[in-house]
């Protein structure tokens, strides 16, 4: 294989400086490895748990190809559904070069939304050391895409999905809403004839650029280049006491999706770091996601108009 170009070695060193917490990774789940085809409506999972109210289906593959960051959970509610549900996409963190679907965190966020009516995918995607950027993008918007392939066979809504994640996450997850299919992004994983863009999102410590200053800052893979009136309803969480993702970059992009008319809340801790809606201030946060995605994606039992 080719080295990659210079370029691409300076943004992946750039990407290791950006100093984004690491994410310890958890082990990897085991069993057979088959893969969904693109053609195909299969799932292809490798097992499923069951708990009282939540089926939880691991290690799907939302593509075909060698890697194994390729892969899903999938949780959803065991009652038989009696309408279509909304969708959360959950994405990991951990600088774009670590981290895992399998860190509890975001297991338990998969199976608690679950249990709320969430039809729930926690997602794995390339990491900078096996892919450079754009990647992580292409790989989750194909998860997305994945997923209203086989709307119907989990009883999605496909007009209400939303995502979340924290720092590498929140920037996937805030891609994930805002990228058009005319940005060139989608990759090459199939199930082209569906659409990678969530109805709402929810991110923390949202890095919405990497900074103005650096050969990194192509605007097509931040959220910064892509401000309009016209992008799903948002939330994004700072902690004022971040370190890494700096709450002044946040907060401008904030003003200016606001100028635009955009349809963004915004919620800041001032005490709070980088963890900020991962392992801190919790208490604040879990209610406002929580409350955010009930608005906007209404899952069963929620208020309608």
């Amino acid at each position: 294989m080719k080295n990659p170009p210079r370029r691409t070695q300076r943004i992946t060193g750039l990407l290791l400086l950006f100093g984004v917490a690491l994410i310890a990774q958890a082990q990897s789940q085991g069993g057979d490895r088959s893969i969904a085809s693109p053609n195909s409506t299969a799932a292809a999972p490798t097992h499923a748990d069951h708990t009282n109210s939540v089926k939880v289906i691991r290690d799907i593959a939302y593509r075909e190809g060698a890697s194994k960051a390729w892969r899903l959970d999938l949780a959803m509610p065991v009652e038989p559904p009696t309408e279509l549900r909304p969708a959360l996409v959950i994405v990991h963190g951990g600088g774009w070069r670590t981290g895992s679907r399998t860190v509890d965190v975001f297991q338990r966020m998969m199976t608690n939304y679950a249990s709320k009516g969430y039809v729930t995918i926690n997602v794995d995607y390339r990491l900078t050391g096996e892919a450079p950027f754009p990647a992580c993008i292409e790989d989750v918007k194909c998860a997305v895409r994945w997923l209203r392939a086989h709307a119907a066979e989990y009883h999605v809504d496909p007009d209400r999905i939303g995502a979340y994640g924290h720092s590498a996450g929140a920037h996937l997850a805030m891609m994930l809403a805002m990228v058009p299919k005319s940005a060139g992004l989608e990759g090459d994983g199939g199930w082209t004839e569906f659409s990678s863009r969530v109805n709402a999102v929810a991110a923390g410590s949202p890095p919405t650029e990497l900074g103005r200053d650096t050969p990194m800052a192509k605007t097509e893979w931040w959220p910064i280049g892509y401000i309009s009136a016209d992008q799903p309803p948002m939330l994004l969480i700072q902690g004022g006491a971040d370190r890494i993702v700096r709450p002044e970059l946040t907060e401008d992009f904030v003003q200016k999706m606001k100028a635009k008319g955009a349809n963004i809340e915004y919620l800041r801790i001032d005490e709070a770091g980088h963890d900020v809606a991962y392992s801190q201030s919790l208490e604040i946060t879990d209610p406002a996601i929580e409350k955010f995605f009930a608005t906007h994606l209404k899952p069963k039992g929620s208020s309608r108009p």
